[in-house]
């Protein structure tokens, strides 16, 4: 293997490590991204403040 063959490989190893680099990056941003709006939207949704009658709305049944 002569060095003008590893000077390439060398060189797409490190396209390669640093496109994996900025992918992780984008991942982190958009996983943020989408904590925040998340959040934002629960903090949006206004608590359920009504007063129930006796036991309406207190449970919900479930059958299998």
């Amino acid at each position: 293997m002569d060095l003008a063959a590893v000077g390439q490989m060398m060189n797409q190893q490190s396209k390669i490590d640093t496109l994996e680099k900025v992918n992780v990056s984008l991942i982190k941003d958009t996983n943020n991204q989408a904590e925040q709006q998340a959040a934002q939207l629960l903090e949006s949704v206004a608590p359920n403040t009504t007063i129930v009658e006796g036991n309406k709305g207190k449970n919900i049944n479930v059958s299998i």
